[in-house]
């Protein structure tokens, strides 16, 4: 990989795509691909505004979209960065929704191989697989890994009064098992969650948030979670997701994550962009702008 283009390997789909990072390989796999109207990510801003910005003139439009997680493998550990939506998108129809261990197996990986699953945050589209319709472990011999604040905003009653019935109970069906095996591991701050894998904190969308740096061979990979839900918020931090917890903390968050990118000279990319969308964020006069360096077709 170099800075102005990304080997990607043969085989790259809107479900799947995998490429290197100094001596990682890492996997964007979809557990869903729809499209839909983006508007819901851009409060604050006219429509004429963020639309022209996403090179559309109808708001209305549907758009590409992507419920995302990322396989890493360095040879020794296996860890996947979110889970997914898991049943709940197969109930929702959500085209190539549910189908997250499909995609793993196609890369010859099994589930019982997975050391760790690393969640940015608990919303249900993030951490939707990892316990079977059958209330079972999907990854028995992986650690949970997680923000202690994300972790204690779901499970202190504080997420089921704040936020949907539903979501605060996706939370507790797909962590409390992991719990009640020893399985949860939590982090505070910054922190090296693995050799070459660092968490970020980017509190706002949820109390807990975490974005997450990849580190190889002098490269990084910044993987934004749902800190940024299109690229375009790298060049406009004050384009507020309506499902953002805290839109001011939000804000700074993406200002964080804008100057970290800029300070690694890092590819990022995120969860709901098309796979695979990479890109590096470059400094202005005036603030940062996006640069493509692997668009989706």
């Amino acid at each position: 990989m170099s800075h102005s283009a990304v080997e990607v390997e043969p085989g790259a789909s809107r479900l799947s795509a995998q490429f290197t990072l100094g001596s990682l390989r890492v996997a964007a796999l979809s557990d869903g691909a729809p499209d839909r109207a983006l508007g819901g990510f851009f409060h604050g801003v006219e429509a004429a505004q963020w639309t022209q910005a996403l090179g559309i003139t109808d708001p209305e439009a549907p758009l590409p979209f992507n419920f995302g997680t990322f396989l890493v493998r360095d040879g020794q550990r296996t860890i996947l960065i979110d889970s997914g939506f898991g049943g709940l998108a197969r109930t929702m129809g959500i085209p190539g929704g549910g189908e997250l261990l499909a995609r793993i197996e196609e890369l010859g990986v099994r589930r019982e191989e997975i050391d760790a699953v690393v969640h940015t945050h608990l919303h249900p589209d993030h951490c939707g697989t990892n316990v079977t319709d059958e209330g079972e472990l999907t990854f028995p011999n992986a650690q949970i890994v997680l923000a202690q604040a994300e972790l204690d905003y779901w499970m202190s009653g504080q997420g089921a009064e704040a936020e949907s019935q539903d979501r605060a109970a996706a939370a507790h069906r797909n962590i409390l098992p992991y719990q009640a095996a020893d399985r949860v591991r939590t982090f505070d701050g910054e922190h090296e969650v693995s050799p070459g894998l660092t968490a970020v904190p980017t509190p706002g969308h949820t109390p807990g948030h975490t974005s997450f740096m990849l580190a190889s061979g002098g490269q990084h990979l910044l993987i934004t979670g749902d800190a940024a839900h299109h690229p375009v918020h790298f060049e406009h931090h004050d384009w507020i997701p309506a499902v953002d917890f805290d839109p001011a903390e939000s804000t700074r968050s993406r200002g964080r994550l804008s100057a970290l990118a800029v300070e690694r000279d890092a590819l990022v990319t995120g969860g709901h962009f098309p796979i695979l969308t990479l890109g590096r964020v470059r400094p202005t006069a005036t603030g940062y702008a996006w640069e493509y360096v692997h668009r989706s077709e």
